[in-house]
């Protein structure tokens, strides 16, 4: 129990230790600001685990809820939910661009087709309005929407009396029913809107081949993971022998279920690690490095500590000051590393995908303030301890006369040398390890892309459906466009692409080959395509290595003509 004289002791002691600090301000300036370097890092990494792995995701009962890994067609959405007895299903695609009109300019928005019953999976809540209702996913049922808070915030200036409205989305009128809470984001942190996942199946192209999507799902009350796991593999032979054309029996043979969680995370979990090492050894280095400068500076303040020993201290006494003075140093250095702990937490999100789920909820809140003292606390009593040990042992007569005392001396003296020492080895770590970083860095920036984007403008076009209803009306607005952009001052040269290199959003379409009959154990092979106007090659500088390009005499009306990668003909035609 805390004392009335135990509390005026460290008072006193606090008191005695800020004016020693103040009459050092150089030795006090850089072990604070080593120290706050180390905690803020630290305070910043620890804000984004928590985030993203830490902390429970905003649902009810998170931890049953799962990712079915694979893709799927709309076609298997229905076979998954209707006969699966472990598991709640539902689908989400990973988001396309709308044009969003009905109010004020058009705008472009990011939104995501979901199945139905997504928010009631999710168990996540509304903030205003509803959520789809069973068979909103079917053809004429579809026409409504749930935007995002930040959408309704920004767009329809947090307009109260919006549910029930009407707006434009690709030339189609929904009508807006809910809005989602702040903190909401899934698929990814950049969808701004959710349409229902029409199920047609008298559209075959959308429902069997019209972009594949993931699943995720809520085990049944009594289900687990592992029953769940077994049950997919069956769901999935059960689909394939369901499909209009063969499909390979290697299509999805290792599908699984994991946690929700852990696959919003994917990749960043590396990252973090990472991070949170590198983090971890710049503290301990700080440590290292402050309690050298303790070590050092107990040699100088010995004559001191001996005079208060003299006059009656004891060594538990002068123990307990010298590390009330290391823990006042690593409180101040916590203070400042919070305040370079925001900043340090802009630069980690940077290095994060943006529409990482989760990373909004990355900020310096009381958690991480409680963490950041608590390290404060610790690496106080870390770096003090030996400090405090050396300087407590002293010879009264001897250190009064001389001022010095050699037989201890010599020990910690060879201590604070080690301690440089590893401080030195840990330091040359960290910068080799970022020397290596940059050194790829600048190889990555060195190399070749196969294709040369310098003085080239990109500019991205997403025409409403109304308006590409029939593929002669859409193949005529883009021609349109480009005739206008060849009549621009300073434009040489244009051309259409449906996608852009190391955009990562490829199409894909399965492919026959001549002599080579389809079938499930010989299945189309699957191919990344791009559908490009005859100049894109020469605007990008891409240069072929057998053939010719594109011409304007490749059209609808004459023979189907493609190019393909070096790689793919590798593969398609080894030899």
């Amino acid at each position: 129990m805390w004392t009335f004289l135990s509390l005026e002791r460290l008072l006193q002691d606090l008191r005695y230790a800020a004016r020693i600090f103040a009459k050092t301000p150089a030795f006090s300036a850089v072990a604070i600001f080593s120290i706050a370097l180390g905690i803020g890092g630290n305070a910043a990494m620890f804000s984004l685990v928590n985030a993203l792995l830490i902390r429970p995701l905003p649902y009810v009962e998170p931890d049953r809820l799962i990712r079915i890994t694979g893709t799927y067609p709309r076609a298997a959405l229905p076979v998954f939910q209707q006969q699966s007895r472990t598991m709640n299903v539902a689908a989400a695609s990973t988001g396309s661009e709308f044009n969003l009109a009905g109010q004020g300019e058009p705008v472009r928005v990011f939104g995501s087709d979901v199945s139905a019953n997504f928010f009631t999976v999710l168990g996540s809540p509304i903030s205003r309005g509803r959520t789809f209702k069973e068979g909103e996913d079917s053809p004429g049922r579809d026409g409504v929407v749930v935007l995002s808070h930040s959408l309704w915030k920004g767009k329809f200036a947090s307009d109260s009396a919006i549910i029930g409205r009407v707006i434009t989305l690709n030339g189609v009128n929904r009508q807006v029913i809910g809005i989602t809470p702040p903190d909401f984001a899934f698929p990814s942190a950049k969808v701004q809107l959710w349409v229902p996942m029409r199920l047609d199946p008298s559209n075959f192209l959308e429902y069997w081949a019209g972009g594949f999507v993931p699943f995720f799902a809520r085990l049944r009350p009594g289900a687990t993971a592992w029953e769940a796991r077994g049950e997919i593999h069956s769901l999935i032979t059960r689909f394939r022998r369901t499909f209009p054309y063969p499909m390979a029996r290697s299509w999805n043979a290792n599908a699984s279920a994991i946690p929700l969680q852990q696959d919003l995370v994917g990749d960043i979990r590396g990252r973090l690690i990472i991070l949170l090492c590198s983090v971890a050894l710049v503290l301990f280095i700080a440590c290292v490095n402050v309690a050298s400068l303790l070590l050092s500076r107990a040699t100088v303040r010995r004559k001191e500590i001996a005079l208060r020993a003299a006059l009656g201290a004891g060594r538990s006494r002068i123990v307990g000051q010298l590390l009330t003075e290391s823990v006042l140093l690593a409180l101040v250095g916590g203070g400042l590393g919070l305040l370079l702990g925001s900043a340090a937490l802009s630069i980690f999100k940077s290095v994060l995908p943006s529409a990482t789920p989760g990373i909004a909820r990355a900020v310096v809140d009381w958690h991480v303030v409680a963490v950041a003292a608590a390290l404060a606390l610790c690496t106080g009593l870390a770096f003090g301890i030996a400090p405090a040990w050396s300087a407590s042992q002293i010879d009264l007569t001897e250190s009064i006369k001389t001022g010095s005392q050699r037989s201890t001396a010599g020990i910690w003296a060879a201590v604070r040398s080690w301690l440089i020492a590893g401080e030195v080895a840990l330091t040359v770590i960290l910068v080799v390890s970022a020397a290596l970083l940059m050194k790829s860095l600048y190889r990555l920036s060195e190399s070749s892309p196969g294709f040369n984007p310098g003085n080239v403008l990109m500019v991205r076009i997403s025409p409403n459906q109304f308006l590409c209803k029939e593929r002669s009306a859409c193949v005529a607005l883009y021609q349109r466009i480009l005739e206008h952009a060849r009549n621009i001052s300073g434009v040489t040269e244009a051309a259409v692409t449906n996608t852009l290199p190391l955009d990562g959003e490829f199409p894909t379409i399965p492919v026959d080959l001549e002599g080579h009959p389809k079938s499930v154990d010989y299945p189309s092979p699957m191919l990344w395509f791009g559908a490009i106007t005859p100049e894109y090659f020469h605007i990008l500088r891409i240069p072929l290595l057998a053939g010719r390009e594109f011409t304007q005499a490749d059209g609808a009306n004459s023979a189907r003509v493609l190019l393909v990668t070096a790689s793919t003909a590798r593969r398609l035609w080894p030899g």
